[in-house]
């Protein structure tokens, strides 16, 4: 069929509609590139497919590929050697999650095993266990944060950093306390990622330490207390360290990731073709 006919029968207003049907990227572009065949064989093999997800919907209203994202891109690049963001890793982990759930449907389910053929086929496509549904929930919160029992070492440095906070911040306010005469605000703030107080410009040297930076005016000057110095020096340390570990820890995750970018990345093909 040429393109003059399908522009006629406003073929293309037919697949936007099967568009809005469908439940991700990777789906959504099957339903727009998807063309009349002229194979008998290959449409009947449509049509029945159509017939049994019908059926399957109507016998199971819980089937579906819910939580799946196109992630071939970000996989491919994980096999490549790339560092994914926490979201990439936690779309990833539903999209794995929605593939597991579709296959034990099909594979462990109350169904039928002669009333889907077509569609038991494509699940068979879907990737087996791989444990990285597990790993990316060890290492990556819901939120996308990196959790402590993602390594011991950044565990370890995370509970060093609280206790150097703490002992900073103590101090901090001890010299806020003593000083607040000559504060503009008695408040600890930040500068460079140091911890600072905000000392009167007209009482600069009643309080020894580094100008981190001033207020526009000039009437306020960001001091870090020399007293304080070691303990911003470790704080800083630690929070380099934690950043270190926690990419360390991600790189580590999709190299992982990335040995199953074949079954991973058939999956998602397979998950289009079920939607």
């Amino acid at each position: 069929m040429n393109e003059k006919t399908l522009s006629i029968l406003e073929y293309d207003k037919i697949t936007e509609r099967l568009v809005g049907h469908c439940a991700f990227s990777a789906s959504m572009d099957l339903a727009r590139n998807l063309k009349p065949t002229p194979s008998f064989e290959k449409a009947k093999a449509r049509l029945e497919e159509t017939s049994e997800a019908r059926h399957l919907l109507s016998a199971n209203d819980t089937a579906s590929v819910g939580g799946a994202r196109d992630v071939r891109e970000k996989v491919t690049l994980a096999a490549r050697g790339g560092v994914l963001d926490t979201t990439d890793l936690l779309d990833i982990k539903a999209t794995l999650v929605s593939a597991r759930r579709l296959k034990n449907l099909f594979e462990k389910g109350d169904l039928d095993p002669e009333a889907y053929p077509h569609l038991r086929e494509i699940a068979g496509m879907l990737p087996p266990p791989l444990g990285l549904v597990d790993a990316i929930t060890r290492t990556i919160s819901e939120k996308g944060d990196v959790l402590d029992s993602a390594s011991q070492k950044l565990a370890s440095i995370r509970s060093e950093r609280r206790v150097t906070h703490d002992r900073l911040m103590t101090k901090l306010q001890k010299i806020v306390s003593n000083n607040a005469g000559i504060l503009q605000e008695a408040i600890i703030t930040q500068r460079d990622g140091r911890q600072v107080v905000p000392l009167q410009a007209q009482f600069k040297g009643k309080l020894k330490g580094i100008i981190h930076d001033q207020s526009s005016s000039g009437a306020t000057l960001f001091i870090e207390p020399l007293s304080t110095v070691d303990l911003n020096n470790q704080a800083r340390e630690l929070q380099l360290a934690e950043r270190d570990e926690e990419r360390r820890v991600l790189a580590e995750l999709c190299a992982e990731i990335g040995e199953y970018v074949d079954a991973i990345n058939t999956g998602v093909e397979a998950l289009a073709e079920l939607d």
